[in-house]
């Protein structure tokens, strides 16, 4: 309750001090509010949020990643961690279509663009666990999206140009059939997406020649007439990412013992993502209660990875004593050394996907039902290996034996070339999942109070590991008379693999016949609507508990998951979300979030932290205006997250812990009429070198490993002009 009490005092404290808006100013009601439709707890977000300025990503999970329960560490990519899970177990739907992620990415600079077009989003849902049967089969969270077609009278062109990025969107809407009694009514529209990580990538140590660009596509179609509704959904999306390094420099340590790793690099580093979808759906509605649906579906992906960089390095103590005048040169060398990488990593997948179901509106009572089938196809080749040498010998190094005898001096050379480490696995994935759901949820009204009940469950047949899973989920919701909403959820979360998850870095081998991953979700939640100084506020805290009794091992490197393959295992993650939402100006949405989490897995007989346990992540968004200037508008975004558990690679141990991620994006924006504006955005304000991932050397003297950080992007300045109609 302290912590409760001190967020929401300090949250309110802060929104009224020197307020754009005077005290006597009556704003509408809050935009972020549970959905209207069924009552769930789903937090909803206006799409007008997607688009603001100072996010450094561009993307919609960029927004996402400051809600309560989620964290992510690192800027340019559009994966997170939420409630203690890995960028693995987070559902993406567009348009009621699951929706593929990159799985070869090591970072967010080589990612490129997201999945999500935020020009064409009309409405977005977020939940953090708990979700219901309808949504799918993942472990920790589900992110919904509509896309739609601007109303009558909304723009329906728009472009957006920056210094590394660019956005153009248009959208129409058909004229109605003259056919009275099959009226034909049809839109669309198409996104296309530009974006360079460039700019970003050289704030960074590595210098060299880089080319990265990410190009996008996506369009909509929908038909209408009485009693259907025909709707198409495409998207394109292609990312290349090459650099030939040069020279790094990185310093890194502590106040007292500062080193500096020089580097001189040759060679070529190369990746390429690229997938396609296409989804169609069917909707028959013979009346007004009854919606019967019909789906398909089809992604294909292909991702190479190929690296051959050669490079030599110096290991030094740095003078840190101000008065000297060496002051900042290197006072002694510790060790040197060579670095060999070497990739051919290659993956296509292939997924098909056909479904039927309906829903039933009874009133007060509403049903959805469905079956579907998912074919899952992989092939799958990892080949890559690390050398390291320091003053001449491959580490790790087997020296000659000499042996003295009476008679002679034996010599028994056994030096040969062994690697530091080696992954060579290849594999192929062939799935047939089959899934069916029911959902009933309704509303009771018991004398001055209601309770609002879902229940459901999904029936799950993975042919890979043969087995079936039934998923029961329930939750439960009431309105007291105090103005406090109270809800409970419970519900069984079975989650089929992926290629990814099935790689056994270790044993470096597919492991295809592993058991699907499955979790227990409890929450129990509890939300309020106020009033402080005339403005609204939404408040919502969730306590829960999350317990996998059939998990797999793995460590982050970067955005690199990678799966141990020493399970299965047990897992659990509890914890408290706080978040509070208000509006400062009409149409905007200010709000901070708070998480405090433990994630934990148990493969042997102890509790150990699990790769995503950052203990905490707070984030503060902002969006208001100039006092007096309406049409100067500031955008604020705020990140501040628990540093990652990491040991050395593939190593069982994870004993040391990154820095805390520390980031402040800040934006402003002119508007000049209601058809243009112009923009300036500084990313990394207070220039904070966030770390990303390890590099690790050793230094043969003294067999000693070091972790040189691999930092993430520092400051930058961008221009954006806009113009719609």
């Amino acid at each position: 309750m302290f912590l409760t009490t001190f967020f929401l005092t300090t949250f309110v404290g802060v929104s009224a001090i020197n307020d754009t808006i005077p005290n006597t100013t009556r704003l509408i009601e809050v935009e972020v509010k549970d959905k209207r439709e069924n009552q769930e707890s789903i937090l909803s977000l206006n799409p007008s949020a997607l688009n603001s300025i100072g996010n450094a990503g561009e993307s919609v999970e960029s927004v996402v990643r400051t809600l309560a329960g989620v964290a992510g560490s690192d800027e340019l990519s559009s994966q997170y961690s939420v409630r203690g899970g890995n960028f693995d177990e987070n559902l993406l739907i567009i348009n009621g279509f699951e929706i593929y992620r990159p799985q070869l990415a090591r970072s967010g600079q080589q990612e490129g663009l997201s999945a999500i077009n935020p020009d064409m989003v009309r409405k977005l849902e977020f939940s953090a666990g708990g979700f219901s049967s309808v949504e799918g089969d993942k472990l920790s969270s589900v992110l919904k999206l509509e896309y739609g077609i601007p109303n009558t009278g909304e723009s329906n062109f728009r472009t957006r140009a920056g210094i590394f990025s660019g956005r153009f969107f248009a959208s129409y809407r058909g004229p109605k059939s003259n056919n009275k009694e099959n009226r034909i009514q049809s839109n669309g529209g198409i996104g296309i997406r530009y974006r360079s990580n460039s700019p970003f990538i050289n704030t960074g140590d590595s210098k060299g020649d880089l080319f990265s660009a990410s190009y996008d596509i996506q369009f909509i179609e929908n038909f209408y007439t009485k009693k259907w509704h025909h709707e198409f959904l495409g998207i394109a999306q292609l990312s290349n990412f090459t650099l030939n390094p040069i020279s790094r420099v990185t310093e890194f340590g502590t106040v007292t013992d500062v080193l500096r790793l020089n580097v001189s690099m040759r060679g070529k580093e190369s990746y390429s993502y690229n997938n396609a979808f296409s989804g169609w759906r069917s909707t028959f509605r013979p009346n007004k209660k009854l919606n019967i649906f019909a789906e398909g579906s089809l992604i294909q992906a292909l991702e190479s990875e190929n690296a051959d960089v050669i490079s030599a390095y110096l290991l030094g103590e740095v003078n840190n004593n101000m008065g000297s005048d060496d002051f900042g040169e290197i006072s002694y060398q510790r060790g040197s050394g060579g670095h060999q990488r070497f990739a051919r990593n290659y993956l296509f997948a292939r997924e098909s996907h056909l479904a039927i179901g309906g829903t039933l509106d009874l009133n007060d009572i509403n049903i959805d039902f469905g079956v579907g089938s998912r074919r899952q196809f992989g092939l799958d080749r990892l080949y890559e290996w690390v050398n390291l040498d320091s003053a001449g010998y491959s580490l790790a190094h087997n020296p000659t034996r000499v042996t003295l005898t009476s008679e002679d001096t034996l010599f028994e050379f056994k030096e040969y070339l062994k690697l530091f480490q080696v992954t060579a696995s290849e594999g192929e994935l062939n799935n047939l999942k089959n899934y069916a759901f029911f959902r009933i949820n309704g509303v009771d009204k018991i004398k001055n109070s209601s309770i609002y009940w879902d229940a459901g469950f999904r029936l799950l047949h993975d042919s890979r590991s043969n087995e079936i899973r039934i998923s029961p989920r329930l939750s439960f919701k009431h309105w007291g008379s105090n103005g406090i909403v109270w809800d409970l959820k419970f519900g069984s979360y079975a989650q089929t693999a992926s290629v990814r998850e099935l790689r056994d870095w270790r044993n470096s081998n597919l492991i295809t016949n592993s058991k699907m991953q499955h979790a227990w979700h409890s929450i129990l939640g509890a939300e309020k609507k106020f009033l402080s100084r005339d403005r609204p506020f939404f408040w919502r805290a969730e306590i829960y508990y999350k317990f996998l009794d059939n998990a797999f091992p793995f460590e982050q490197d970067g955005m690199r998951v990678r799966y141990l393959g020493n399970g299965p295992g047990i897992a659990r993650v509890f914890g408290l979300d706080n978040r509070v939402h208000s509006q400062w100006l009409p149409g905007t949405e200010s709000w901070v979030s708070l998480s405090l989490f433990r994630s934990q897995e148990k493969f042997e007989d102890t509790w150990s932290r699990r790769g995503s346990d950052y203990r905490y992540a707070f984030s503060l968004r902002v969006e208001d205006a100039l006092k007096g200037f309406t049409n100067d508008k500031v955008y604020l975004q705020v990140s501040i997250t628990g540093g990652f558990p990491f040991g050395s690679p593939l190593s069982f141990s994870k004993p040391f812990k990154a820095p805390p991620y520390r980031r402040m994006d800040l934006g402003f924006q002119h508007i000049f009429n209601s058809k243009s504006s112009v923009s300036i955005e500084v990313f990394n304000l207070l220039e904070i070198r966030n770390t990303a991932s390890y590099f690790w050397i050793m230094d043969i003297s003294t067999a000693r490993e070091y972790a040189v950080p691999n930092y993430l992007t520092s400051r930058l300045i961008n221009f954006i002009y806009q113009y719609q109609f």
